[in-house]
């Protein structure tokens, strides 16, 4: 393991810094406003959490699925969990870990569900279709792509949904399930779209390339790394756009798409990266490792896991990062890389944590589980 400390970086431009920290309703407008109500939190996919860290874990429930959960938890307005399983359904969960509903689908559930400020749940399966249900779990609409949907859908301000597909093509459709545009890539598209305030969307492709695309449609420039981009991809309060390829590198690139910085961590990168409020960068790697990096590309720490890391970290209040890594384990770091406390699963992490109000954690596992993680102390 290796560890270092150095100063915090502040990030230059004040004014984007609190659209990312403090964004404006108008920005979220189609997002329900819940503690965490897509994949990655936010539109901007910072993986940040404006709520409380536990201290001292301890087991709250765990709810048993027939499938390995990979698919990252969202949290609905009246506090109802919502997450799939590659049992091929989507599931409601209550906060004391009750059965509300599951939806079956005809395919695996690897997609992490999106909330809409209208209740509606968003979410795509194998089987080729990006579903809209009700809070009852009632069909609104179902939108048919040409291939497996394991991309987790982003919801613009104008009610635009962005998803990716198996079938190569960016999908952007209406609220009401009508298709606007795509585009085409040379490969799959496992990576979840980002929305920048400004509006623009980034993704990443199994053809290798980051794609920005105007709200229109127009592709305004690719950046080819050198094999797949199946992680999703992280916007900074100054227009940078961060993203992990399986060419091993990290990637830090401008608004304009050219490099910043780079880091190679020798092994493939599918994680992806979180930030906190001071611009760190945290990832995973398949070399078993989690990185923190400073806004201008200064290693801050590492930390070597038992086995690869492909969960993306959450990050609490007061700095504490949390990732899952294959070694069964989700690990909650201090903002300074010192392990804060370890919590073991029954089986490998690829789902990302989610962050309640009250700080509770939940968590899938291969082990087909859902966990809800609380505060031992407190006795939640």
């Amino acid at each position: 393991m290796f560890k270092k400390s150095v100063t915090y970086f502040g990030l230059p431009t004040f004014i984007l810094f609190l659209l990312t920290i403090f964004p404006s309703t108008s920005l979220y407008a189609q997002v329900a406003d819940t503690p965490w109500p897509m994949f990655r939190h936010d539109l901007q996919h910072t993986g940040r959490s404006p709520y409380g860290s536990i201290q001292k874990p301890v087991l709250k429930w765990a709810f048993q699925t027939q499938g390995p959960v990979t698919s990252s938890p969202a949290i609905g307005e009246d506090g109802t969990i919502y997450f799939g399983s590659k049992d091929n359904k989507c599931y409601a969960i209550t906060r004391d870990g009750k059965l509300k509903w599951a939806f079956e689908t005809q395919g695996e559930v690897e997609s992490s569900p999106a909330i809409r400020k209208d209740g509606t749940i968003l979410f795509g399966s194998w089987d080729s279709h990006l579903y809209a249900l009700n809070s009852d779990s009632s069909i609104r609409w179902k939108y048919k792509s040409e291939g497996g949907i394991i991309s987790s859908p982003a919801i613009a301000p104008d009610g635009t949904i962005y998803f990716g597909s198996w079938d190569k093509k960016l999908h952007a459709i209406t609220q009401d399930g009508k298709l606007k545009w795509t585009q085409k890539t040379a490969d799959h598209i496992m990576s979840s779209p980002a929305i920048a305030p400004d509006g623009m969307i980034y993704f990443g492709s199994g053809d290798y390339y980051l794609f920005a695309m105007k709200p229109e449609g127009k592709a305004v420039w690719s950046f080819g790394t050198r094999y797949l981009l199946d992680a999703s991809p992280l916007i900074a309060p100054n227009g940078n756009i961060c993203i992990g390829s399986e060419d091993a590198k990290f990637y830090v690139l401008r608004p304009d798409g050219k490099v910043e910085w780079t880091f190679d961590t020798l092994y493939d990168i599918d994680s992806s990266a979180a930030m906190d409020a001071n611009g760190n960068v945290y990832f995973g790697s398949g070399n078993n490792s989690i990185y923190a990096f400073t806004p201008n590309g200064k290693l801050k720490w590492s930390f070597e896991t038992g086995a690869s890391v492909s969960s993306s970290p959450a990050i609490g209040a007061d700095g504490t990062i949390y990732v899952g890594s294959r070694d069964k384990k989700l690990y909650a770091f201090n903002p300074d890389g010192n392990v804060k406390w370890i919590f073991e699963t029954g089986d490998a992490i690829e789902s990302s944590p989610t962050i309640d109000a009250d700080g509770t954690i939940y968590l899938g596992s291969n082990d087909g589980k859902l966990y809800a993680i609380g505060e031992a102390s407190s006795n939640k």
